[in-house]
């Protein structure tokens, strides 16, 4: 290393010049080895001033401003809030962050789903690149940090035959089957069923839904008005008989707060929570909390005979959209057709569960045949 100037202070630390800046240090050797530091640091091209002040939730916001300034509300709100979530986990300071530090936060995420952890990865590995080549930081952490084991995520589904039955024969029972029936005989979205109008969307006589708009919820609970998900999504759908009958009479929207105002995030998932514990108590005779408890349970135990087992309900909203374009596949329907009933750019997502049904067709074909031919 180049040699500087050296003195001693007045309180009896060594002091080491360098380029006008000064090195501290109880002996000799430490104040030069920070001096060399510094130099290392400068030589290998890292902005020692930056370096030395960047705070990881600063330069996060601003990466995320710069870097996915093209993606939507709600897609630009969650990189927010995986820097948010790294920043309230990781040192302060850029420079003082370890490949252990973030491979802990990233281990935190292995209750997720795939593609959640992969996302967050990402995003989290752009930061840190793009701070290397800036010279904000000497190297890049997320290089040596490992993907976690992560839990095993069922896709979504069509519902089965004593699923659909329990929709239907209660769908006039519970506020939410209404909406629960559109979203099985129509496709709708969560955000197109919040934002359904009966007088201004349904049309008995053409025998037609129209599909206008959406509800997003790009800054939280509250929901904002859109054109739908896609250009596609503003569509018109066959108004089917089922859900004719349960739609006639009713005005305005379909799913309301109390106040009969729209519905905020919160509030749907709420609804959608008693729906699903109000369909349980349907299936198995009475609420979960009265299992056991109810005079025939009683009786049943007093027999010596065992309780018949609960039976849950594990429909996800976006099941019953599954379940629609299952039955269109079963009813014939051409992809075409359905991608613009689904409200799809493009037919790709209809294509691979046509794909998925198509192959789970063929082996129960396979079994039928083997079974005929078993039995000559």
């Amino acid at each position: 290393m180049a040699r500087s100037k050296a003195e001693k202070s007045n309180y009896g630390y060594f002091k080491v010049y360098y380029k006008g800046k000064q090195f501290y240090g109880k002996t000799l050797a430490e104040a030069n080895a920070k001096r060399d530091a510094f130099m290392q640091k400068e030589q290998a091209g890292i902005d020692v001033l930056t370096h030395e002040k960047s705070i990881f939730r600063n330069y996060a916001m601003h990466w995320i401003d710069v870097y996915r300034s093209d993606c939507g509300k709600t897609q630009h709100r969650q990189y927010i809030t995986m820097a948010e979530y790294c920043a309230e986990r990781l040192p302060k300071m850029m420079k003082d962050i370890t490949v252990q530090d973030i491979q802990k936060v990233i281990n935190s995420l292995s209750c997720y789903s795939p593609s959640h952890v992969n996302k967050f990865m990402t995003t989290i590995r752009g930061i840190f690149s793009t701070a290397a080549a800036e010279g904000v930081i000497m190297h890049n952490p997320m290089e040596a940090i490992r993907r976690p084991r992560t839990k095993k995520v069922e896709g979504h589904r069509a519902l089965d035959p004593w699923e659909r039955d329990l929709v239907r024969t209660t769908c006039m029972d519970h506020d939410f089957g209404p909406a629960a029936m559109v979203m099985m005989y129509a496709g709708l979205r969560r955000g197109e069923v919040l934002y359904l109008d009966v007088d201004r969307d349904i049309d008995f006589e053409k025998k037609k839904i129209t599909v206008r708009g959406a509800v997003a919820f790009p800054n939280g609970t509250h929901g904002e008005i859109t054109d739908g998900k896609t250009a596609a999504a503003l569509r018109s759908i066959p108004l089917v008989k089922p859900l004719e009958q349960v739609l006639q009479g009713r005005h305005g929207l379909l799913l309301t707060k109390e106040d009969g105002e729209m519905m905020t995030l919160s509030a749907f998932e709420r609804k959608l929570d008693s729906y699903i514990t109000f369909l349980e108590a349907k299936l198995n005779g009475c609420p979960k909390r009265w299992y056991g408890k109810t005079r025939e349970h009683k009786a049943l135990l007093a027999n010596g005979k065992e309780l018949p087992p609960w039976r849950e309900v594990k429909i996800r909203c976006h099941d019953f959209r599954v379940d629609f374009c299952t039955r269109n596949y079963e009813a014939g329907i051409p992809i075409k057709t359905l991608q613009k009933w689904m409200g799809h750019a493009d037919a790709k997502m209809i294509m691979n569960i046509y794909a998925k049904l198509t192959e789970e067709q063929e082996q129960a074909n396979a079994l039928k045949l083997m079974g005929f031919m078993d039995t000559d």
